[in-house]
């Protein structure tokens, strides 16, 4: 009776559960004379089998013998594969759940305190952790992953705290002066923040430049600020959410503010104009002139116009009007404004 006959299936091999009866035929391995024709090392190749347990298969399959202590030590897997099968067939678990078991046996050795975190890393503080989530190890598995050299190059992290936390997360021995070395480290010094330096907002160019005016055309300014004008606003538009209040002409047969009750409201009448040498004017005495790009300030005359940006430039194309503007000594009447730093004087 050949060995094949014994064993008709890859579970019918001692020390084979489910769990690596599936990491057998993932390898490749899908019956029992796939294994009589492999050799040790192919085996061992399978995920979650071992040594010992590959040369247990062969010596079952074949004609290997294996000693007592490779017996031994395959039992143990054995029995803990067996258990792992029945606790997993409760779940009706696929074939991922049977890969990430054979991962837990594999792990089992491990210290429950590993970290889980990367703050919880000796010698990883929340800086230290940053500048590693900055350098791409975002979590304890890549910094597992990765080599001394790579956690090195990241910023602030040296050699001797690379081979700490290679330590720490894996299984590299770190001498006694490397971890004095990583201990000494001082800690970052904070970022020096003097206490008499303050910043305010203030507008970019030519900020406080007046046009070349006549004297009528200032008198006719102050003329214009002193009387002001009415709020023109739409008939009772406090009365309902709805009515917005942009003036509209009031057209109803009984309309109190078309006949002009007092209490309901001005309307719009030619008295209330500006005057005309002043229309339309900026309150500082410019004319206006809407510019979209550079382009646009050719033939502005900065005596007597000033610039106003379109809404929809950008801030990069901002910037370069506002600097050829104030070489050009334009007044741009809508600057963008920067935060300055600003002297303050001591108390004496």
């Amino acid at each position: 009776m050949t060995n094949e006959d014994e064993h008709e299936e890859l579970t019918d091999i001692s020390g084979i559960g489910e769990a690596k009866a599936e990491s057998l035929r993932e390898a490749g391995f899908e019956s029992v004379a796939d294994l009589e024709a492999a050799d040790q090392d192919d085996l061992a190749a399978a995920d979650g089998i071992s040594d010992a347990l590959a040369a247990r298969i062969q010596a079952e399959v074949g004609d290997l013998e294996v000693s007592e202590e490779t017996d031994a030590e395959v039992d143990v897997e054995a029995e803990e594969d067996d258990s792992e099968a029945d606790s997993t067939e409760d779940e009706d678990a696929g074939a991922e759940t049977d890969a990430d078991t054979d991962d837990e046996d594999d792990t089992g050795d491990e210290d429950d305190d590993a970290p889980t975190e990367l703050v919880e890393i000796a010698g990883v503080g929340e800086t230290k952790a940053e500048s590693l989530r900055e350098a791409g190890f975002d979590s304890v598995d890549d910094v597992r992953g990765a080599d001394q050299s790579a956690l090195a190059d990241a910023e602030g992290i040296g050699n001797a705290l690379a081979a700490r936390i290679k330590a720490d997360v894996g299984d590299l021995e770190v001498a006694e002066e490397t971890d004095a070395e990583v201990e000494e480290e001082e800690p970052e010094p904070e970022a020096d923040v003097d206490e008499d330096v303050e910043t305010e907002l203030q507008p970019r160019g030519l900020v406080e430049k007046t046009p070349e005016l006549t004297d009528e055309k200032e008198r006719l300014l102050d003329r214009r600020r002193s009387e002001g004008k009415p709020q023109f606003n739409r008939q009772d538009y406090h009365v309902k959410k709805r009515t917005p209040e942009s003036w509209r002409s009031p057209r109803g047969q009984l309309s109190k503010q078309r006949r002009g009750v007092k209490g309901k409201g001005p309307t719009v009448e030619a008295g209330f104009r500006t005057p005309a040498a002043v229309r339309g004017k900026h309150p500082s005495g410019f004319e206006e002139v809407r510019v979209e790009n550079v382009d646009d300030l050719d033939g502005v005359d900065g005596d007597r116009e000033a610039v106003r940006i379109g809404s929809t430039v950008g801030a990069r194309k901002r910037e370069r009007i506002e600097e050829v503007a104030e070489e050009e000594e334009i007044r741009v009447l809508n600057p963008t404004y920067v935060e300055v730093e600003v002297e303050v004087e001591a108390e004496e």
